[in-house]
């Protein structure tokens, strides 16, 4: 498995000097294991996906309200 694949909550991460496992950066940054998953399934590098606050999701760049 690539890093670019493995998303599991126990995976061990370095960010700046300090690691600790995915869902720790999870919950120390006010984010859910889930939302931080969903980001990794959809190709975010571990600092991307543990970034805290709103995305704009990619899918959704193409879609207009029908006016």
């Amino acid at each position: 498995m690539t890093e670019q694949t493995v998303c599991a909550s126990t995976t061990r991460i370095t960010l700046g000097e300090e690691t600790l496992t995915a869902i720790e950066w999870a919950a120390r940054r006010g984010l859910k294991w889930q939302t931080v998953r969903m980001r990794r399934y959809r190709g975010e590098g571990w600092t991307e996906a543990l970034s805290p606050g709103l995305r704009k999701t990619r899918w959704m760049n193409g879609l207009s309200m029908g006016r």
